[in-house]
């Protein structure tokens, strides 16, 4: 439980709103007297912070709700994030295609454009300028007031300063987008970069599929390539910007080689290019994949074979996981889930003869709840300055 004295007691009343804001965006409406218990904050301390939300037009105090028959006390409003309050431009970058979003303290994701990429428009020279405009774009579709934005993308990032140190699939090498970003949006507002998968996670963790555990491993294929993940306690594992590669475990020795350099990494083993070449189709293999995991749940003999040989190279990427993170949860998203569900008890049974962690503690497997989990995930990352301290995050001005 957080603790804090009200304002004129030892604190500016800042870290308090942004503690009682943070409280409201995540679980979303509560009555004030819900607030004060949960955070363990003085009465007058939450009306302050209440006070000073409300003035920046970051909640909405409704009217007083008593509590269950019985109890005592007067009744206690219901306090929620104002629902025209400030927005978020949330971005997702993949090989074959950007999305680009605006997220409200809600959670709500509104004004979605994807734009189809090429091989050719993702080189840096290329598709920084479609970036930059798109960002503007986004945030000035909106009357509301916009704190920043998040570009979510697979690759060796290092987060403190936005710099990708490397991105396989893009072909990228040692580019400070963050920096090269700089006054795209309107007003100078910050841009963030981060690893789409460990944001994916972060928000499955806090508002889906992860919600309760202690510890979650998460596995996430957009068609092409593998991303990973680990949060212990609610803090994503991310050790200078590149850890848990989870796509580059090696799960065929000698195998195909990787753009990484190594021969026999999960990504190219266990992801939709993998199970389209299990099937012998070399076209198209994001809509070839979708079309074997639909055969395969139909019965169709050929694409269950290929199925399960995908499948088994998963259970042998996350029989390593499992046993060196030893995850109360494991959540797969995207294509993982899509695999997962086509062969759930084969990829369960394996991992349980496999792995001696699995069968020592509690695991539980599932796929992910959300619809856009990365959009969300990145829209919490632009999001998080304005948590900490509201008074000073927010732009005075759209």
């Amino acid at each position: 439980m957080v603790t804090s004295g009200a304002r004129g007691g030892g604190d500016d009343g800042g870290p308090a709103a942004g503690r009682v804001l943070t409280l409201l965006h995540r679980s979303g409406p509560l009555t004030r007297a819900a607030i004060t218990a949960e955070l363990g904050l003085a009465a007058s301390a939450v009306g302050n912070a209440l006070s000073d939300l409300a003035a920046l037009d970051l909640v909405r105090v409704g009217e007083p709700v008593r509590g269950p028959s019985g109890t005592r006390g007067r009744p206690s409003p219901v306090v929620e994030v104002d629902p025209g309050g400030p927005v978020a431009v949330a971005v997702q970058l993949s090989p074959d295609r950007l999305t680009v979003g605006l997220a409200g303290l809600d959670r709500r994701i509104g004004h979605v454009r994807e734009l189809a990429l090429s091989e050719a428009d993702t080189a840096p020279g290329a598709l920084i300028p479609v970036l930059a405009g798109a960002l503007s774009d986004a945030a000035l579709q909106t009357d509301r007031r916009c704190v920043g934005a998040c570009i979510a993308m697979p690759g060796f990032i290092r987060e403190t300063d936005g710099l990708v140190r490397s991105s396989l699939h893009l072909g990228w090498d040692e580019v400070p987008l963050a920096r090269r970003l700089a006054g795209a949006m309107p007003g100078g507002l910050p841009v963030a970069v981060g690893r789409a998968s460990t944001l994916a996670a972060l928000a499955e963790f806090r508002y889906g599929a992860g919600r309760g555990a202690t510890s979650m491993l998460a596995l996430n294929s957009e068609r092409v390539g593998v991303g990973g993940a680990f949060i212990e306690a609610g803090v994503p594992l991310t050790g200078a910007g590149y850890a848990l590669e989870a796509g580059h475990i090696i799960v065929e020795p000698g195998g195909l080689r990787c753009p990484c350099g190594a021969r026999g990494c999960l990504e190219m083993h266990a992801d939709a290019r993998a199970l389209a070449r299990a099937a012998g189709r070399r076209s198209d293999p994001g809509g070839a994949a979708a079309g074997l995991l639909a055969g395969a749940a139909a019965g169709d003999r050929a694409a269950r074979e290929a199925v399960r040989a995908t499948a088994g190279h998963l259970v042998t990427g996350l029989t390593s996981l499992v046993n060196t993170l030893a995850p109360e949860r494991v959540v797969l998203l995207g294509f993982m889930a899509g695999l997962y569900r086509a062969a759930e008890d084969f990829v369960r049974d394996g991992l349980m003869a496999s792995s001696v962690v699995a069968r020592t503690g509690p695991l539980d497997i599932v796929t992910g709840d959300l619809r856009d989990a990365v959009l969300l995930g990145a829209a919490e990352r632009a999001f998080a300055p304005l948590l900490r301290d509201p008074r000073t995050a927010l732009p005075t001005e759209k």
